[in-house]
């Protein structure tokens, strides 16, 4: 089961890795490069160091280096409910203050950015007074508010502004790119992280005792249908994971199946190979994550050409 996972991930990092350095390379096409450095080098590092952080919290702390490069100073706020309070920050005179704040969930630019789902720019009077009293306002009292998306939730918001320095850049887009693909980086943590627990749930089970007369136990076999069940919806949220434009077109057009065949079939070929010559085999678990966790329950939405 280690093997499986391991092969699962390892054979879809690259493919994702490659398509955000591409979209990344074409919003840079237009950006003029400073003296000494590239702009597409500077942020495929910083891509790359929140890609090879080993815990959320340190693709958190990559995202905030990151985003230093591109702004006078950085902070994350995290969202629980309605409140977002202050996590870290990069930057500031005393970045540590961050952590003493928080903001109104209710209205200012990071309950937009919360409610949107947008990035909200805006002077920082539409931000946070007291925070601002604290760190002192930027050089031109303007900010940038990003939401940090994860599975489809606001997980944190990013402040962003230019710095106390007058004439210091700060650069959007850099930014947006950025916190995107922290929030995928994460989901994609959270996937590792289901399949490690399903690698340990594969630990070999103490064989039952037998008594005569008994009827066989059904523990096990039960036990085995839970673990296929898992890596089914583990492979099938891999698929939704990295390709989420094609998945909201399929859903659109009704041709889910035909959109991401290929993907599709080489995990329903890891979850057979697995399953195939096991009892489960004939609980068609795969199709029925398709159908759940892709087509949100409407077999209709995969298309005529998807067979049960």
């Amino acid at each position: 089961m280690e093997e499986a996972v391991a092969e699962v991930f390892n054979a879809a990092t690259p493919k994702f890795r490659a398509e955000i350095v591409r979209r990344v390379a074409a919003e840079l096409e237009s950006m003029i490069p400073a003296p000494g450095s590239s702009p597409t080098d500077i942020l495929n590092g910083a891509v790359t160091s929140i890609q090879e952080a080993s815990s959320q919290a340190d693709i958190l702390r990559q995202l905030l280096e990151g985003g230093a490069r591109f702004a006078g100073r950085v902070g994350l706020f995290v969202v629980k409910g309605n409140a977002i309070s202050g996590w870290q920050g990069t930057g500031f005179d005393d970045n540590d203050f961050i952590k003493t704040i928080t903001l109104n969930g209710n209205g200012g630019l990071a309950a937009a950015a919360v409610r949107g789902r947008e990035p909200a720019a805006g002077s920082t009077a539409e931000f946070d007074p007291g925070f601002i009293a604290g760190v002192g306002p930027p050089a031109d009292n303007s900010c940038l508010v990003l939401p940090l998306v994860v599975k489809d939730k606001v997980a944190a918001v990013i402040y962003a502004d230019a710095g106390t320095v007058p004439g210091s850049p700060i650069d959007p887009s850099a930014l947006g790119l950025l916190a995107r693909w922290a929030g995928l980086w994460l989901e994609l943590s959270a996937l590792r992280k289901l399949g490690a627990s399903l690698s340990q749930d594969q630990q070999p089970a103490a064989p039952a005792t037998a008594t005569a007369g008994a009827a066989p136990a059904t523990g096990l076999e039960d036990e085995l249908h839970r673990k296929a069940r898992r890596f089914a919806k583990l492979l099938v949220e891999e698929i939704k994971l990295y390709n989420q434009s094609r998945v909201v077109e399929g859903k659109l057009n009704r041709d889910l199946y035909e959109r991401l065949k290929e993907d599709i079939e080489k995990s329903r070929a890891t979850y057979d190979k697995r399953y195939r010559e096991t009892p489960v085999a004939t609980a068609d678990y795969f199709n029925q994550e398709l159908i759940r966790i892709l087509a949100d329950n409407d077999i209709s939405l995969l298309g005529a050409s998807f067979q049960r």
